[in-house]
């Protein structure tokens, strides 16, 4: 719209002169910079008494500064009349979500690297290599999203000194969770400065490990043994509750203290069956007196270390050997799936049920349609730790875009399964002996996803 003046009569020179001042107090009432009420700043120089000396970090010296600017924290004292907090509820680290979410992978021996077509393949580079393709897999598929997220993988050696060289790489110093390492003393060194920088480290390699120093930024992805007991006895509980228990240990005390992790589950009452007899084939073992039951009975093994094998096996024989119409179940732990000279007929006859973190579903047609595109793209199967891989990477992306850092420990969706891992962030905390313990930080996060299988028609098949 154009505007144009208007053609008044010409003003006598009284009525001029009025006007004129009325205008000159309209225009200073509507002037853009109003008239400020604000006493001028005091210009006088501080007096000698009243300067003090304080430590000045960026010129690494004392100096001399005015009282008036120092910031003293003042603490009060008053009552509060309200009961304590006994609430088990996780300290969330307040961080808000970014507009970018910004990852860092640092994962060993060259994997970023290293090539499938080899002829002396190692083959714990071989799993980094499946695990790192798993991870440019759901960079593929979070691009395809249009998900905000940048990832910047690094070659994590495994020696202190090159966890401190990447430590101060920008990439890292602006994520918002840092993936890896593997060595346990790079974990634990990455997680204090994940502590100190409020950024969420995740470990996703090594099994979960009891910290000394509470850090809400840690989380670890393998579940503690505490966690595999509750998970079995609570499946016991739900879906067998009408059989007996038994946790079976030999006579030490690592063993005898682990049976305790089994007794405290409301509703199960197990019962120890201690292993005196050293025999390889354990023929000072009775197991038939225990077998009287007509609903059948239930032997807890829980043994993981490769040293165990034996022992495991030599159980399980036996079992096998005095089971005759009485029904025997075994549970055991994951790594049982690693062990080689199990007998696939006596985990068939005991129906050796397992925990675990991670299962494939082989008969789910979205993975058959991975491994097709995996294989396209690298000529090679993937393993279970492609699936791992990819998992991990896009639960990381979906969260931190939807919820940002708090996403990580909250927000969980319990339906949620990946290919090969299901993600359900707990917090855990120190052992109190009293009865209640009040609300405090946690040691770290654990993934608590635990599923239940079965080994039935000489494989393993999910059942829970």
């Amino acid at each position: 719209m154009t505007s144009a003046p208007n053609h008044r009569q010409r003003l006598n020179g009284s009525k001029a002169i009025a006007i004129s001042l009325a205008l000159i107090m309209v225009y200073a009432c509507k002037s853009s910079r109003p008239m400020s009420t604000k006493p001028p700043a005091d210009t006088t120089p501080p007096k000698k008494e009243e300067m003090v000396t304080q430590y000045d970090p960026v010129k690494d010296t004392v100096v001399l500064v005015p009282r008036s600017t120092i910031r003293v924290d003042t603490i009060k004292w008053t009552e509060d009349k309200t009961p304590p907090i006994v609430s088990d509820e996780p300290y969330e680290p307040i961080k808000p979500k970014n507009e970018l979410a910004q990852i860092a992978l640092l994962i060993p021996f060259n994997a970023m690297q290293a090539d499938f077509v080899s002829e002396h393949q190692d083959p714990k580079l071989n799993r980094f290599i499946q695990y790192y393709s798993g991870v440019k897999m759901a960079l593929r598929k979070i691009d395809s999203l249009g998900l905000n997220v940048k990832v910047s993988s690094f070659d994590a050696e495994g020696t202190g000194r090159s966890i401190t060289q990447l430590l101060a790489k920008e990439e890292l110093k602006k994520a918002d969770v840092i993936v890896g390492p593997y060595d346990r003393e790079d974990v634990e060194a990455l997680a204090s400065y994940g502590l100190t920088h409020e950024v969420m480290v995740v470990s996703p390699w090594l099994p979960a490990f009891t910290n000394e120093t509470e850090n809400p930024f840690l989380i670890q992805m393998f579940p503690g043994l505490n966690t595999h007991a509750q998970a079995i006895m609570e499946f016991i509980r739900d879906e067998m509750p009408d059989k007996k228990v038994y946790v079976v240990s030999r006579d030490n005390p690592t063993e005898l203290n682990r049976v305790q992790l089994f007794k405290k589950i409301p509703g199960v009452m197990p019962e120890e069956l201690l292993v005196k007899d050293k025999s390889p084939d354990l023929l000072n073992t009775n197991v038939t007196d225990l077998l009287s039951d007509d609903k059948g009975t239930i032997f807890i093994l829980p043994y993981f270390s490769k040293t165990d094998e034996t022992f495991v096996n030599s159980f399980l024989r036996k079992l096998h050997a005095d089971t005759t119409n009485r029904e025997a179940i075994v549970f055991g732990l994951p790594q049982w799936i690693g062990y080689t000279n199990l007998n696939p007929n006596y985990m068939e006859s005991l129906k050796v049920h397992l925990s675990t973190s991670s299962f494939l579903d082989v008969s789910d047609p979205e993975y058959q349609d991975f491994r097709t595109r995996f294989f396209n793209r690298y000529h090679i199967m993937p393993d279970l730790n492609a699936f791992l891989g990819y998992d991990l990477m896009m639960w990381l992306a979906r969260q931190l875009t939807a919820y940002g850092q708090e996403g990580l420990i909250g927000q969980m969706d319990g339906t949620f399964y990946g290919f090969a891992s299901g993600f359900d962030i707990k917090p855990i905390f120190k052992s109190t002996t009293g009865s209640s313990a009040e609300m405090n930080t946690p040691l770290y996060y654990e993934n608590r996803r635990i599923r239940i299988i079965r080994f039935v028609n000489q494989d393993f098949k999910l059942v829970r």
